[in-house]
């Protein structure tokens, strides 16, 4: 899917889009979306039973109703923002970031007696309200909640909840926070919530929680919980009545558990109340080894930590993200990225950009903004340096084309080009372990595997032999055009604010020496109030000035791209001679393009970036 257009699709929905919605001439289709949630909620004859939506959203959304579902259009395409002064209550989420909500106060409009145990979320019915069994603190999928309260301070809800992430949660008064609901709740992520803030589940409400993930959480050690396959962090607590808390570091997640029990066994809790411990995980690891950065709620797992299993499972709601830093709102750092522009399996979220896993979509791309480089003082190696760790592993490169071909078995006739190992292969009696790269210069070849026959061990073709250790960049030596706000955008260029003040795009502040790509072609940027005729500049834009090619550049080493008179030279099949082209530095008498290897100095001001990810 290109951005912007709806990916839940039903003509029996309510759509709204605070970006480009229209409450006074909008009919809440996909065509013509509301602008807020209210106007789909209260402004039509009945309560809709699905709303779906995207952009960020900040309105009362107080309600007793308990029958509408809010559903982002994906994970990440939805941000409830209460900025301390509203709440969100009432309603089913399904793939929405919720934060900042206010604690609930008596003058809040909601179902009678539920005034101060309101907070994000429903009962299972209104009949239901104040009945533990049937409270859900979020009831739905796939949904963040940060620095909010929690309807009757339950933390999970019923059977109905799954992928659920709650961060340092609030108190409404004085209802703390517990465990509860009924049935099992599965693949939740808690992170910060102290004892202070804790009480124990209703009898009733105890339930079992299964493949979660719990750091720098306080648990009562005498709160005869279930946890099956859960993870706990190293800043994890366990606390008795009077505050003590129980000792449990151990070198290993088993010793850690034994010690535990043993700590439970020693002050005589009877084993009935105590919680039980079913394959779950103790790991050394804190908080800040496990999420990328959960103090401004990205609990987005890192890679790296005991939280990610091989054969791609992982603990808790959020799947592990590369962590590329990303500009929410505009502070003028150049090398982030835009988010307006990432478009298929690539999603924003948290601030960071992750694999949207729901998507049906198989692949994805983002643009960075525009990168003002000072060739005297930085090399292009030490800009692609920072994000370079990031690649080899996670089936993501800078490119502009898919760049994985066909694959080989063991005893295939291998044309001459690159492969990726997957298995332990030998080639012209070498040995090359899983993920090596594999160099075939002459024809007529074959491989065989490392292990038995049969294992399954390929050779994967490289389409693109810049992979995997290569970025792609397009870069150009001054801006092309300046235009105004009235002469009209290109969907998918990409702008550049070249003056002193700041402009508006699509409610993001646009700072001096930043850049962003244009959604479509009927949008327009905001000039400074003072200057109508305020000016930017036209950067990458195909529809309007000369097609700007991406160029392949080395992460690590120099970067090499053939030149004849300052114009970059391109092979057969239309791709820039450079380092990492296959021909580009073999002699012409070997079938290549070029008997001499140049290096090329970058002295371009601005260049941008590409990312694209597929699955394999």
């Amino acid at each position: 899917m290109k951005p912007y257009l709806w990916r839940t699709r039903n003509t029996g929905y309510v759509y709204v889009d605070s970006m480009t919605g229209d409450d006074l001439r909008g009919d809440g289709t996909m065509e013509n979306p509301y602008k807020t949630l209210g106007k789909a909620y209260r402004g039509r004859s009945a309560p809709p039973g699905m709303i779906v939506c995207r952009g960020r959203f900040c309105e009362d959304m107080a309600d007793g109703n308990h029958s509408t579902r809010i559903r982002g259009d994906y994970m990440g395409a939805a941000v409830f923002d209460g900025e301390d002064t509203f709440i969100i209550y009432g309603f089913n989420h399904d793939n929405m970031i919720i934060e900042n909500c206010a604690p609930a106060t008596y003058d809040l409009v909601v179902h009678a007696g539920s005034s101060l145990l309101a907070g994000v979320g429903r009962s299972s019915i209104v009949d239901y309200i104040n009945q533990p069994a049937h409270v859900c603190g979020v009831s739905g999928t796939s949904v963040i909640v940060g620095k909010s309260p929690l309807f009757m301070g339950c933390i999970g809800g019923n059977a109905t909840v799954s992928y659920l992430a709650v961060w340092s949660p609030k108190m409404s008064g004085a209802t703390k926070l517990w465990y509860g609901g009924g049935g099992i709740v599965t693949h939740m992520t808690v992170y910060d919530v102290p004892i202070a803030r804790r009480t124990r589940a209703d009898p009733k409400a105890r339930k079992t929680i299964a493949s979660s993930v719990f750091a720098k959480c306080d648990f009562f050690a005498d709160e005869p919980l279930v946890f099956k396959e859960c993870l706990f962090a190293a800043d994890c607590r366990w606390v008795m009545a009077d505050g003590e808390e129980l000792d449990y570091e151990g070198t290993s997640g088993q010793e850690r558990l034994d010690l535990l029990l043993g700590e439970m066994a020693a002050r005589e809790i009877a084993e009935e109340n105590q919680p039980k411990f079913i394959n779950c995980e103790f790991s050394a690891q804190t908080s800040a080894e496990l999420f990328n950065n959960a103090e401004v709620g990205d609990l987005t797992l890192k890679p790296t930590s005991d939280a990610v299993k091989a054969g791609q499972r992982y603990y808790g709601a959020l799947a592990p993200a590369l962590n590329l830093p990303i500009l929410e709102d505009s502070t003028g750092v150049a090398g982030s990225w835009d988010e307006q522009s990432a478009n298929g399996i690539l999603q924003v979220s948290g601030g960071a950009i992750c694999l949207d896993e729901s998507s049906a979509d198989t692949a994805g791309e983002i643009v960075s903004k525009i990168v003002k480089i000072d060739t005297e003082k930085m090399s292009i190696t030490a800009v692609l340096t920072k994000y370079g760790s990031k690649w080899g592993t996670h089936g993501v490169h800078l490119s502009e084309a898919p760049v994985m071909g066909v694959k080989y078995s063991a005893g295939d006739i291998l044309p001459p080009g690159r492969y990726l190992a997957q298995g332990d292969i030998v080639y012209k009696n070498a040995n090359y372990p899983n993920g090596s790269i594999v160099g075939v210069a002459d024809e007529g070849t074959t491989f065989m595997s490392v292990a038995a026959e049969g294992d399954g061990a390929q050779l994967v073709e490289i389409k693109d032999p810049n992979i995997p250790d290569v970025c792609y960049l397009r870069s150009t030596p001054a801006i092309f055009a300046m235009i105004k706000s009235t002469d009209g955008l290109q969907r998918g260029g990409v702008y550049y604010n070249f003056g002193t003040k700041t402009v508006l795009y699509r409610g993001r502040t646009i700072a001096p020496g930043e850049s962003f790509v244009a959604v479509n072609s009927t949008d327009k940027f905001t000039p400074p109030s003072e200057m109508p005729s305020y000016q930017i500049g036209v950067m990458f834009d195909d529809s309007r000035v000369p097609t700007q090619e991406w160029i392949p550049a080395q992460f690590f080493g120099e970067y090499f791209v053939y030149k004849v008179n300052g114009v970059i030279q391109l092979d057969d099949e239309g791709q820039p001679i450079s380092s990492g082209n296959n021909l580009s530095y073999q002699p012409k008498a070997q079938g290549g393009y070029s008997d001499v290897l140049r290096k090329s100095v970058m002295t371009e001001r601005y260049c941008q970036f590409k990312i694209i990810a597929s699955k394999q």
